[in-house]
Order: structure tokens, then sequence, then C-alpha cells
């Protein structure tokens, strides 16, 4: 290993655990929250410090003027537009992205700004007209949505004429600038809303998060007296890490292609401007993986499957019988559904012909995504690995409310171990499932030179991007679905009540488990039956794997525009009646008693 593949491992390695830390601590900000307004108490959303008008003020406008400054003096120096066609490409590909964020901040600011005027009343002619006039937030986005597509569609209806050879010179320089502008001046305003008296700072909550973390650091570390102190402090260790250690095969993103000088040395100042659809670049690559395992489905497995030691050691090392029982239980329901784990993915296995993720995601690149082909598997995949991440309805090893878990004689730190896998193995477990079943780093109509809308060999649009861009969306995509699979498990877990012991084990052993062995069976069936059709079944097949991609591309527009739609809809606040004598003394206006008898 070269010395830049060395420094490119460490910089993965900080990502994933940077984005894992992160999403933890945001799960468990989540979760005190919502126990909070479950038992009406004081919870995280209410903590928060009062920072001084002048503080508040370089927090809001600093950053925007900051970054502002910097997109605006890198469209002005690297202004000129070389004569050739990829740099022509590139110009393009530049005008459209700096136009689309600045449309992006100003409808963002603009709907928060109008909400604001609605809610809080106007303090100036441009609030008084926001709250008069467009009064709806979502009127706001409406209008930045055809702004969008206005930007993204103009540059083909004008491309080739004169007027765009023209503009195409100003345009490089004027989207930087424009987007500068945007977030320099809603910096500016919002800075200037900040009240005299100071700014009450809560970061959405995760203050009191923050504060829980620092609290365990300082705790008493209790040891059992008669307990493996040995054991005892190497049982969190041996639940935290292997989840760390699974993301390091999975790929995060496409390969980034470097060029290389005649002795196959990278030059990290050269990425390759574009790089072909099919294939991968031999030299050169930095993949966007932590560790490339021609095993890597199996490594992910092995390592899962040391997880089961540290709540069983955890048990046995704290010297309580109760704690034991709790290990155990954890033991044997994590054993079981590991099993169920591994042949739920068999049919994939069978589908995909590899091991290796990457490899994974490229077929469903370029055929469909996973939860087409193998829609059962994932319903009992996902199913199994809830139960496996010990998340409600199966936190039966940790339901101190009913039963002692295994973690009882556990304090300080190394509870707080036990407590953050948790939410360490919802991230890995969600990436898992974005690897296998959703595309990984893959986005509908995204390909490595460009996106692409085909059907069958009817060609209806297609765009160059250069390699370094389509690499940034891969990575934004890939964990962006694994944040939505990581809330998708949040809500479960507010939402079903907890199985009892007996129904958690028939649910595997009778219900998951034959479930997946039936469909490798079907699955073995159909590829057999497939693999001697004619080839008009298989040019079907793959025109169906492209009906697909434009099922998702519409799907996943719907779910924005709706989502957003949602967070924009104005609050109306009622008064509930939580139940039918509440109502009828509502009605009538008073309570009716007999009078009390002799």
């Amino acid at each position: 290993m070269s010395l830049i593949d060395l420094i490119a491992s460490f910089i993965k390695i900080a990502v994933l655990i940077g984005f894992c830390l992160g999403v933890g601590g945001a799960l468990t900000w989540n979760d005190r929250r919502m126990s909070s307004m479950i038992q009406d108490r004081v919870g995280p959303n209410r903590a928060r410090f009062v920072l001084p008008a002048w503080a508040a003020q370089a927090m809001f406008a600093g950053p925007a003027i900051l970054v502002g400054g910097l997109v605006a003096a890198w469209g002005i120096i690297w202004r000129t537009v070389p004569a050739t066609a990829f740099a022509n490409a590139r110009a393009n590909e530049r005008v459209v992205i700096t136009f689309e964020l600045a449309v992006l901040f100003a409808w963002v600011g603009l709907a928060m700004l109008t909400a604001w005027s609605v809610r809080r009343g106007a303090s100036n002619p441009l609030e008084e007209f926001l709250a008069k006039t467009v009064k709806d937030p979502r009127k706001v986005f409406y209008a930045g949505l055809i702004a969008h597509i206005v930007v993204f569609v103009g540059p083909f209806v004008a491309r080739g004429s004169d007027l765009s050879k023209q503009l195409k010179p100003q345009l490089v320089v004027a989207g930087p600038v424009v987007l500068a502008v945007v977030l320099a001046v809603f910096g500016i305003y919002s800075a200037l809303k900040v009240p005299k008296e100071g700014f009450k700072l809560r970061l959405i909550g995760l203050l009191h998060t923050m504060a829980d973390g620092i609290k365990m650091i300082w705790k008493e570390d209790f040891v059992p007296k008669n307990g493996d102190k040995l054991l005892h402090s190497v049982a969190p260790m041996i639940a935290l890490f292997p989840p760390l250690v699974v993301l390091a095969v999975i790929p995060f993103g496409d390969v980034l292609c470097f060029a290389t000088d005649p002795s196959g040395k990278l030059l990290l100042s050269q990425v390759l401007p574009a790089v072909a659809r099919n294939g991968v670049c031999s030299e050169g690559a930095i993949p966007m993986q932590v560790a490339n395992l021609d095993v890597g489905i199996l490594f992910i497995f092995a390592m899962a499957g040391t997880g089961v030691l540290g709540a069983a050691v955890g048990g046995w090392a704290s010297d309580n019988k109760y704690s034991l029982l709790g290990g155990l239980r954890a033991a044997g329901q994590m054993v079981s559904y590991e099993v169920t784990l591994g042949l739920t993915l068999v049919g994939l296995f069978m589908i995909y012909g590899t091991l290796r993720p990457e490899d994974m995601v490229r077929w469903q690149g370029d055929n469909a995504w996973g939860i087409f082909v193998q829609p059962v598997a994932f319903f009992l995949f996902f199913i199994a690995a809830v139960a496996e991440t010990k998340r409600i309805p199966f936190d039966l090893p940790e339901g101190e409310s009913e039963i002692v878990g295994y973690f009882t004689e556990y304090s300080s730190m190394k509870f707080g171990m036990f407590f953050f896998s948790e939410y360490i193995e919802v991230v890995t477990s969600s990436a898992i499932m974005v690897t296998l079943f959703f595309g990984g780093w893959n986005l509908p109509f995204l390909h490595r030179d460009g996106i692409t809308i085909q059907l069958g060999d009817t060609m209806f649009f297609q765009y160059q991007m250069s390699q370094l861009m389509v690499v940034i969306i891969s990575v934004l995509a890939f964990f962006t679905k694994v944040l939505g699979f990581a809330w998708l498990q949040v809500v479960i877990r507010w939402t079903l009540p907890r199985f009892r012991y007996d129904q958690l084990m028939k649910l595997c052993w009778r219900g998951i488990l034959p479930l997946s062995l039936v469909n490798i069976l079907v699955t073995g069936v159909v590829i057999l039956v497939l693999q001697n059709t004619s080839l008009t079944v298989q040019n079907a097949l793959d025109a169906a794997g492209d009906l697909t991609q434009m099922v998702l591309a519409a799907a996943m527009l719907v779910g924005a525009v709706a989502a957003v739609r949602w967070l924009l809809a104005p609050v109306h606040k009622e008064r509930t009646v939580l139940s039918t004598s509440a109502e009828m003394v509502a009605k009538i206006g008073r309570t009716v008693t007999k009078p009390m008898q002799a």
C-alpha cells in the first residue's frame, strides 16, 4: 500500500466514523425527545443557552459571507472557457449547478421567511409583503420548483444557438456570483433578525444529547465486587467495534479515477475529466470503500456475528444471575436471526453472481434495484435486521421496564458504549440494506458518464457530466438513503409494541426461516427458466429494468415535493379531545353529578 492509499484510507475511515457518530447522536436525540414528549417532561427540545447578539450575528453572517466570497472568487478566477468539447460541457455543467444552487437557497430562505412573517408578524416591508401577498410558504416552493426546471432545461433548449455562444462566457461568471450574492444576502438578513438581548441557541435539542455524553464520561465506573474485571471492561468494546468494522466493506460511492504518470504514480491534482459508462479505471483508481474484499458479504456476517459475544460476555462478567439470563436471551435472539439474515440474501447472491458489495451495486445500476428483483427477501431481511439490532419491537434483551437486561451492572462510558452500539448498528444495517436492495450510491438514470434517460433502445435525454461531480452526487445519494432507513427504524420504534420472547423466536424459526428457504427455491427456478428464454424475453427484461428506473425517478420527485409541502404546511393548533367522556362534557359545558346519598 502506497502513502497515498494509506492517507485515502484514513480519510474514508474518518468520514464513515464521523457519519456514524453524527447519525447516532441524532438518533439518541430523537429517542430522548420523543420520550420526553410522551412522558410530558422537560426534555432535550427545551435545552438552550443564550448567545450574545454579536456572537449570534457572526454565526449567521460569517460563514455565509465567507462561502459566498470563495464561490465568487472561484467564478471570477476560472472564467475562461477553453475551446474544447469537454471544456464546453464543463462550462454548461458549472452554469447549471451554480444557478440551481442559487435557486435552491433562494426559495428555501424565502419560504422560511414567509413562515416566520405569517406566524410572528412582519417587521419590515419585505416581510409584510410576504405575509399579506404570499401567505403560504408552499407557493414559494412551487415557484422555486418551476425555476429549477427552467434552469435545468434552458441550456439544452438553447444549445448550439448564437445567443447561447454569446452568453456562455457571461453566465459562467454570473452563476457563481449570483450564488454568492444569495448566500451573503440571507446570511446578513439572518444576522439582522437577531434580537438585541441575544439569541436562544438550541441546536434542535442536540445540546442535551452532548451533555448526556459528557456526563457519562465523568460518572463512576462501577464494577461488581466478584465480577470479572477484564471481561467486564472488554464486553462493551466487543459490542461497539463490530458494527463499525462492518462499514469497512460497504462502498459509499463510485470509484474516483485520477491520472497517472508513466511510472504509474497517482497525480492527485488531475482527476480524470470523464470516464466510460461501463468498466472501472484500472490505474489511478481510489474506491469509495475502505476495504475492497472479494468476500465482502461473508466478512460482514463474520464480523457482525462477533457482536453476540458482547452481550453474552457482558451478562456473564457482571456476577449477576439476572444479567446472565439477559445475556443468554440476547445471544439466543441474535444467533437465531443471524441465521435468517444469511438465508434471506442467498437469492440475491444467485442473481448478482458475486459476493463483492461494489459489484452488487453496479449490477443494480445496470439492471434494476434489488428491491424489484427480490422484494420478499427485502422484507424478510428488514425484519431480521431490526431484530438483530435489538430495536423495538424486538428489544427483549434490553426491556428494562419488564425484565433485567444484560448491561444492568454497567455504568459510565461502559454503559454508554452498549447504549451507543445500538444506534451504530442501526446505521450499519441501513447501509447494508441500501447497498443490497436500493442501489447503493446509484440514482435513477445517473451513470458514470452523466445522465442518460433511456427505455430499451429509445434515447430520450442525455447529459454528459464530469466524473468528479458524478462521484460527489453518488456519495451524497448513498448517505441520504442511509439516513432515510435510519429514520424509518426510528419511526417503527415509536409505532409497534414489544413482542413476547416466545413470539420473537417463533417468528424467526417458524416464519422468516421457512419463507427464506421458499424464496431461495423460487429464485433458483426462475433463474433456470430465464436462462433458457429467447432473446426477445431478455430484451423485455432489460426494458423492464429501465422502466423501474423511471418509476423510481417519478417516486423520488413526488416524494420530495410531498415532503417539502408537508414541512411548509401552515401550522394549525387545535384542541384535541382525548376521550368520549371529555367530548360529552365539552358539549354540555359542565359535568353532571348526582347528589350524595345519605
